[in-house]
């Protein structure tokens, strides 16, 4: 076989006939490498040489607009910077100049509800480890089409199970950084044995969390409990359901959750930007509680689809 050597043009015209079936779902792409905007799908792509393609040298932020307001966008931005400066990533851009890019390629998007990933990358130059080999840190904004769960999820909880990935070291959790290969395996263990969600368990048998996700239960006494933060992300949307349950009189606690709190809890949920608060029904074939989803789950659920639609978090564009 003789590999052609292509010409510029050769290589647009192919890039163009290339099928993706998520193309139909990039809506706008922001890229300091390109210095602009493209709507393009076809041209949403990163230099091979950014640290953050080969080395994972980069850090990230999922959140999400709903009816043109983007929800806690400085809250996510924070903590962008929080994790960037854990990696000793400095970005060449302002905090305010991020939120101005953020908007106007949202703008150019010109779609009401959609996830927005920005990247903070360590930037081009040189394949190796070296991170001062790079040229300079880079900035990346995605914007895409929203996916959220079936109404069937919120009505009949999701299933859930015990993950045989380990726990990330307990300063990466806090670095949501863009080498997410453990999340990647959490996530395809959870296909492969036809769960919603797998939760990893660290050495002493405490829970941690999803790969995207964070876990929560209501213990026997109501209290609404999350895992101590040495092994999972401090998650925003668990934040925020927890400040809201504390103004509407529902207490909340931060400890170390076993399995069996999990079992002999009188609710369990989920929660994360793409999911808000989703109920469990399951664990590991036995059901949490009496299998359906209960009433804390839900309120939780209306206080956060209410705090997206008239709270003090939003950000329209």
């Amino acid at each position: 076989m003789k590999i052609k050597l292509l010409d510029d043009q050769q290589i647009f015209k192919n890039l163009s006939a290339q099928a993706n079936p998520f193309f139909e779902q990039y809506y706008a792409f922001y890229s300091s490498w390109y210095g602009g905007i493209s709507k393009n799908p076809h041209l949403m792509l990163l230099p091979i040489d950014d640290h953050m393609v080969h080395r994972g040298d980069g850090v990230f932020e999922a959140m999400k607009a709903i009816n043109r307001s983007v929800y806690l966008l400085d809250e996510h931005l924070q903590r962008l910077l929080r994790s960037a400066k854990t990696i000793g990533l400095t970005p060449t851009i302002s905090l305010a100049e991020m939120k101005q890019i953020i908007i106007e390629t949202l703008q150019a998007a010109n779609q009401d509800d959609v996830i927005i990933r920005t990247f903070l990358s360590r930037g081009p130059g040189n394949f190796s480890v070296n991170p001062y080999d790079s040229v300079d840190s880079q900035f990346y904004v995605v914007i895409t089409k929203l996916n959220s769960p079936t109404i069937e999820k919120y009505t009949q909880g999701v299933v859930i199970g015990k993950s045989a990935i380990p726990v990330k070291d307990s300063w990466m959790t806090q670095v949501k950084s863009c080498n997410y290969l453990p999340n990647v395996m959490m996530k395809k263990e959870a296909a492969d044995r036809d769960l919603d969600f797998v939760i990893s368990v660290d050495e002493n048998g405490f829970l941690g969390e999803s790969a995207t996700e964070n876990i929560m239960i209501v213990d026997q006494s109501g209290t609404i409990v999350h895992p101590e933060l040495n092994h999972i992300l401090k998650g925003l949307t668990m934040t925020r359901a927890c400040e809201l349950a504390r103004e509407h009189g529902m207490p909340t606690e931060v400890r170390p959750m076993t399995l069996e709190d999990l079992q002999s809890a009188r609710e369990a949920m989920m929660c994360g930007t793409s999911v808000d608060i989703i109920p469990v029904s399951q664990f590991e074939n036995r059901h949490i509680a009496n299998g359906k989803p209960g009433p804390i789950a839900k309120k939780l659920l209306d206080l956060i689809i209410e705090d997206i639609a008239s709270g003090p978090y939003r950000t329209g564009f």
